[in-house]
């Protein structure tokens, strides 16, 4: 059996998330231009898009931003998601309520959300939402199932 390995923890996990999420631009860029590269090389839309396991809808989008813009075209655009229905800083009040209040479970952060800001997630979402905001080792993950 090996033993744990020390892991220097000075960087918050919220960070290492964010720098992850913008990495993640460069991997999706990666694929664009490889599907691109595809094209070049006399390869069908339908072809070369179904290597990366997406629609043929997204094949075409995709070629259609390459015409129009070029490189640009290709980058996601900043805000194109859907706009979160918490703000930034009631994400932080969740947060510090998860921990003031002992929140263990995805029923009981659920009905904090709703009862605080009026607001449903899907538990799904809020599972993710728990990995994202660094909670995962204060709440029980037996809980979150």
């Amino acid at each position: 059996m090996s033993r744990q390995a020390y892991v220097n923890k000075d960087i918050p996990i919220t960070e290492i998330r964010k720098v992850k999420r913008d990495l993640q631009k460069f991997v999706d860029l990666y694929e664009k231009l490889t599907f691109i590269e595809e094209l070049y090389g006399d390869e069908t839309v339908k072809s070369a898009i179904e290597h990366r396991g997406k629609t043929p809808q997204t094949g075409y989008k995709w070629l259609k931003n390459w015409n129009d813009d070029g490189f640009d075209g290709l980058f996601r655009k900043e805000g194109s998601g859907r706009i979160s229905k918490l703000s930034e800083y009631q994400i932080e009040v969740l947060k510090t309520n998860i921990t003031i209040k002992g929140l263990l479970t995805i029923s009981d952060i659920k009905n904090e959300i709703q009862s605080e800001f009026g607001v449903t997630y899907s538990e799904r979402h809020l599972r993710r939402l728990i990995f994202d905001l660094g909670l995962l080792d204060i709440i029980n993950t037996n809980k979150l199932k």
